[in-house]
This record gives structure tokens, sequence and C-alpha cells, in this order.
């Protein structure tokens, strides 16, 4: 029987080398409001999210927080991180109680070393969280509050949640972080999706009533 591995294989990992890596794992679970680590700090571990919703945020020059994206399961925490000057270089704080994966980050660059192909899916992983960030600040940074907030709600729906029902986990602020803007322009934003019948709102609770306006609205910024 093959050995199960605690954090994604890719099918490239042989059982001994699967042991290892289990044996440099940690499984943690945190509650809603925890930080996981601030930017600026050490970093101490990889994370993989096994379960939960984390907040990926940055202080900008002016102490202002932006969200820059949310992660939900599958995904990896700090990755960038490791590879650059060992501090991360944004911060997590848990949105939805979640369970974690600590990598021990030595043991994961020896099985890099020892296996290059499992060493390319990293890379992978590594280069979509860069790309994202790309498209996120060359593109969306363009569209106007609308559009963002139409792209935003999209990627609950179908990223996150998989789900065109779903409960905001973000407050109207967080919303405002995360698309550049004011939680009295978000909140005005949302009541005209309303009364324009691209969703139904009540507090957090979200119904997506028309996708392709929504989409047409994202792209179009």
């Amino acid at each position: 029987m093959a050995t199960e591995c605690i954090i994604p294989a890719y099918s490239v990992l042989t059982d001994d080398q699967i042991r290892k890596i289990n044996s440099a794992c940690v499984p943690v679970k945190h509650r809603k409001g925890e930080l996981l680590f601030g930017q600026d700090r050490p970093v101490s571990h990889l994370l993989y999210v096994k379960s939960g919703l984390i907040k990926i945020h940055r202080e900008s020059t002016n102490n202002k927080t932006v969200i820059v994206k949310i992660v939900g399961p599958d995904r990896y925490l700090g990755l960038l991180s490791i590879f650059y000057d060992l501090k991360y270089q944004i911060s997590a704080t848990v949105i939805e109680e979640s369970e974690l994966v600590y990598i021990n980050i030595q043991a994961l660059k020896d099985l890099i070393s020892e296996n290059g192909q499992y060493g390319l899916k990293i890379l992978e992983q590594s280069s979509k969280e860069g790309v994202y960030l790309l498209n996120k600040l060359s593109v969306f940074h363009q569209k106007q509050v609308p559009g963002r907030m139409a792209e935003l709600l999209l990627s609950f729906s179908t990223e996150v949640y998989n789900n065109n029902e779903f409960t905001l986990p973000l407050s109207r602020q967080e919303l405002a972080d995360y698309v550049y803007s004011t939680k009295e322009s978000v909140s005005r934003t949302l009541t005209e999706f309303k009364n324009d019948r691209m969703i139904d709102i009540e507090d957090r609770k979200v119904i997506l009533k028309s996708i392709d306006l929504l989409k047409i609205l994202s792209k179009l910024g």
C-alpha cells in the first residue's frame, strides 16, 4: 500500500520521500482571527492549507492595509518568501476556522534537491502565485470599484465556495481593503448590484443572480 502524503506529492515522490516529508510536517488547527505570520518577520515554516480560509494582506507605506488575496484549501502560504530572503513579504490571518500543515523549510529544500520533478511542481506553484500578483497589480488596479467588486464576488463563487450562494468571509472594511476603496463605496456598490438584480444580499449572505452581467462588468471594469 502506498504511503499517504500529508502535503501534495504530485505523484512524483517515492514512499521513502513521503515518509521523510511527513515526519517534517505538523498539522495545526487555527481559530478565526489568528495571525499565522506577519510581514517582515523571519520565515519559520512553509504552510499548506488543508481546510478553511486565510486572508493574505500587506501594510503599505502609509500604514494602510491592503488585502492581496483570499486563500482556500490546497494552497501554500509563504511560498515566495522561502526562496527570497527568509522574511515574510506578507501577513496571513485566519478568517474561517482552518487546518494548516507546517512544513520544515530545510526538509522541503532537501526534498527539492533530491527530486527535481518535485522541485518543478513547487516552482509551478510559486510561479502561479507570482503571476496572480502581477495580474492584480496590472489589471485589477485599472478597474473601477464596480468592476473590482464584480470580479471579487465571482472569485468567491468559483474559486472559494464553488457555489453562487455564499456568506462573505470579509467585513465591508475588509472588502474595501481588497478592492482599494472605502467602506462607504463598497456598501454603495453592493446596493447598486442588488437594485440592478445582479445579486441578492442580506448582511453578508450573497446570492449571485446574474453571472453573465457580473462577468461583463468584471471584464469591462
